[in-house]
């Protein structure tokens, strides 16, 4: 509890390093604080990191090994005792689901990217399992969360200013439902909600 909240800290620190920088949040109310949950956010850039700590809830990373190594951003992931997985190993995915399952068990949240690597066109890619073997490994519902703005930050070499980021929280899928789908079926059916509710977001879809 200690770190999650000198690392909330720090995340605001680094969004108040410009005062026309804005964070709005949206659905804050449906994370059910009571229960842990795999929460899934699609990844637009290193700044989703310190942006998820204005959710309402402690959790966890799960993160790719060298992503910690990274300065500043891996530090703080390594520091908070998030869980990293090294691509491509099976050993590595295996003990990564083992871990999330010990901290869901004690009621702690792990989050999660889905897409498992940034966007590269500010729009949500494709989806793999992972996210939804851990629900269902450790028998527990699903939290989506729908990102914007850290990725259109960038205005060439400089930095947008003003500028906002969202955060948007999508209603939960219950344990039971996990339990009741394929890991297949939950990344496919939570890729299209997440990714029309992006769209909503930035416009492009009514």
């Amino acid at each position: 509890v200690v770190l999650h909240w000198a690392s909330r800290m720090w995340s605001y620190g680094i969004f108040r390093l410009c005062p026309c920088w804005r964070i709005r949040i949206e659905g804050a109310e449906k994370i059910d604080r009571s229960r842990p949950w795999v929460i899934v956010t699609n990844h637009q850039s290193m700044l989703d990191i310190p942006l998820m700590y204005v959710l309402p809830t402690t959790f966890k990373w799960v993160s790719k090994k060298e992503v910690q190594k990274m300065p500043v951003f891996g530090w703080v992931l390594w520091m908070h005792g998030d869980i990293p997985v090294e691509r491509g190993s099976r050993g590595s995915a295996k003990q990564m689901l083992e871990r999330c399952r010990q901290r869901l068990s004690r009621g702690t949240s792990v989050i999660v990217f889905p897409e498992g690597t940034r966007t590269k066109t500010g729009e949500i890619g494709r989806f793999k399992d992972g996210a939804f073997l851990v629900a269902k490994h450790a028998g527990v519902g699903i939290q989506p969360v729908v990102i914007d703005g850290t990725w259109s930050l960038n205005d060439g070499w400089r930095l947008r200013m003003p500028h906002t980021f969202r955060v948007k929280v999508l209603d939960a899928l219950p344990a039971e439902y996990v339990a009741s789908k394929e890991a297949r079926e939950l990344a496919v059916e939570m890729e299209n909600r997440m990714r029309t509710a992006h769209l909503q977001m930035t416009g492009k879809q009514q």
